[in-house]
């Protein structure tokens, strides 16, 4: 895997949590509502409406471990990240890096926040990447 698909992986499990986090809510949301009904099949013994509320909280809980491993992978990567990142001794390069993947932010961005125009930061960005695969691919030839 070269650099910056290591970086860019970073994003790519943030997306991932962020959309059981949406999909949690959403169930809950429902199964408050079916909980928040009276269901006729409820009365007669079918139990059709405890079925759902079960069916939701099964997913539910399968969603939560889900997240909470995604999360765990999400902690790792991010530390691997922060210790290569760290290696690079221009401190313009690392906030540049740091900002584009671990923050999720755009060049222009991140050209604006620091006060450079996005020609810079563009440059920044592809002498930093060069600067990270070149320590990364000799790491991994020791490793």
């Amino acid at each position: 895997m070269d650099i910056r698909k290591l970086l860019e992986s970073h994003k790519e499990i943030d997306d991932r949590i962020e959309l059981c986090l949406e999909e949690i809510a959403r169930l809950r949301s429902l199964s408050e509502r079916v909980t928040s009904c009276v269901s006729p099949d409820a009365s007669r013994g079918k139990g059709g409406h405890s079925d759902r509320v079960g069916n939701y909280a099964v997913r539910i809980a399968e969603l939560e471990i889900q997240t909470d491993k995604e999360i765990d992978r999400l902690v790792e990567l991010r530390e691997r990240i922060m210790k290569i990142v760290s290696s690079l001794d221009n401190n313009l390069e690392r906030t540049v890096i740091e900002r584009r993947y671990i923050m999720h932010e755009s060049n222009e961005k991140i050209a604006e926040r620091l006060g450079y125009c996005t020609r810079h930061i563009t440059r920044v960005h592809r002498i930093a990447l060069a600067k990270l695969e070149k320590m990364y691919n000799s790491e991994e030839k020791i490793a």
